[in-house]
């Protein structure tokens, strides 16, 4: 694993929007309420500052294609061995002729305008961010229209072991 992902973030399934860093409260909290919250809980290795970089880039862009007054969903799940984080929008989607290319650095989509002041680098960084965990960012359609945007990051199961590297990691 890179240097990049070293901090145990636990998201709550009921909350799935909502990350919080391990702190001696919560992991006192899981270590009462073990078996709740192994079966509730998303937990994942990985670099937090960089993530919350990789969601504000998936984010901005969904915001910028979305209709007006359109509305993003942000959804989180335990896709096997991942923490899938997904970013949803009704916007245009992406052209089927264009799709391997949005991540290629400078690519901007044929629809923008010349002078629309970005630079086409935002799907590059947050897709190379991802790999530099161990992770990746991918594109899928959305039925209906729109675009899926989604961040996998590799998932950690809730165990006795990781509850007591969790310890050494808040002590």
């Amino acid at each position: 694993m890179s240097d990049l992902a070293g901090t145990y973030v636990v998201l709550d399934a009921a909350h799935a929007a909502t990350s919080v860093a391990v702190t001696p409260d919560l992991y006192e909290r899981l270590d009462r309420e073990f078996d709740h919250f192994r079966d509730r809980t998303l937990v994942a290795r990985f670099d937090f500052v960089q993530t919350l970089r990789i969601l504000g880039n998936l984010v901005d862009n969904a915001l910028r294609y979305s209709p007006d007054g359109g509305s993003v969903e942000i959804h989180a799940e335990r896709d096997g061995e991942w923490v899938a984080i997904f970013v949803s929008d009704r916007g245009p989607g992406v052209p089927e002729a264009e799709r391997d290319r949005i991540f290629e650095a400078f690519y901007r989509p044929r629809s923008e305008a010349p002078d629309a002041g970005r630079a086409g680098l935002g799907l590059s960084i947050a897709r190379r961010l991802a790999e530099l965990q161990g992770g990746t960012v991918e594109y899928a359609p959305r039925d209906g229209g729109g675009s899926i945007f989604t961040l996998r990051l590799p998932a950690v199961d809730l165990n006795t072991e990781t509850l007591a590297d969790l310890t050494a990691t808040v002590a």
